[in-house]
């Protein structure tokens, strides 16, 4: 007599565990709320003189911008609000202020500033980012811990999440190293091959996103250390890398398709108020998903042995 193995759950289950893990712990979607309000009500944050100097340098370039749609486009970066695009360590969903936000913004004197205000902004990020996955972590685990005890928590995550970015950096540079020596080499030698080698890359990163990407969800819910995270997070994808990309790709679907109703909500006071409100509770939604997919996952393979 055969014993048959626990299967998987389906994606609609894991999003909706996902959902329900985040009924029990709703105050984590004002995290994300709060954030995505100073985004669109708080000072944007713009290149100021930065700007200016990197338009002069372009403009001396003449006919290396290419097209007048290409200036135009290079102006719009230049003028835009930098504040989301500095925040490489913010793992929340917040809703992006709209483009072409720095009217009336703070500007940045020097190359100084922008360093001060990329490390001011990320330290800022990470550490709201840990605890509104701490508070995560603790509705899918299904434990109830007091407020100071998922504070100290967190910085717990924060400095597990730095270490993982820094040794996936470090195993990356290692591995790219020759990779990088050798479409130097061939570029150099057929440039008409330099588009197919970005490609190349542009796979390759992706794929490396799609296996180290559970890290951060094995430091919640596993407590592993960063380089154990990474092995966790590569044997999740390996065993079931369909239900991982189908994961992925049913959350950049709804994501997508609601920032758009969130930006067109957002054009009045009382939409903005729902756009964002929305876009916290969607957003927290799909990452408690993401925990729980892990937690299953491994819960599973661990009973099935």
């Amino acid at each position: 007599m055969s014993i048959a193995k626990p299967r998987n759950a389906s994606l609609v289950d894991t999003i909706s565990a996902g959902y329900r893990a985040l009924h029990r712990r709703p105050g984590a979607i004002a995290i994300p709320a709060a954030v995505s309000a100073y985004l669109w009500l708080g000072p944007p944050l713009g290149l100021g003189p930065l700007a200016d100097g990197l338009r002069d340098r372009l403009g001396a370039l003449g006919g290396m911008l290419g097209s007048e749609r290409d200036a135009l486009l290079i102006e719009s970066v230049l003028l835009s609000d930098v504040r989301l695009a500095l925040a490489w360590l913010n793992f929340m969903p917040v809703l992006g202020p709209p483009r072409g936000g720095a009217s009336g913004a703070v500007g940045l004197a020097g190359p100084w500033q922008l360093a001060a205000a990329a490390l001011l902004i990320n330290l800022l990020a990470l550490l709201l980012s840990s605890y509104f996955l701490t508070l995560l972590g603790e509705a899918v685990s299904g434990e109830r811990r007091p407020p100071l005890w998922s504070a100290r928590r967190a910085l717990a995550v924060a400095g597990d999440i730095v270490r993982y970015l820094l040794a996936l950096a470090a195993v990356g540079l290692v591995l790219a190293l020759p990779f990088l020596a050798i479409s130097a080499i061939v570029i150099a030698t057929l440039p008409g091959a330099t588009l197919a080698i970005l490609l190349g890359w542009y796979i390759a990163l992706f794929w490396a996103y799609v296996y180290t990407g559970f890290a951060p969800e094995a430091i919640l819910i596993s407590r592993s250390g960063p380089l154990r995270a990474i092995y966790h997070s590569v044997a999740l994808v390996r065993r079931d890398l369909t239900g991982t990309l189908g994961l992925l790709l049913l959350s950049f679907v709804i994501a997508s398709g609601l920032g758009v109703i969130w930006q067109r909500l957002a054009t009045s006071p009382p939409g903005l108020a729902l756009a964002i409100l929305g876009s916290a509770y969607i957003g927290s939604g799909l990452s408690a998903a993401r925990l729980e997919f892990y937690r299953e996952r491994m819960a599973r393979w661990a009973l099935s042995g």
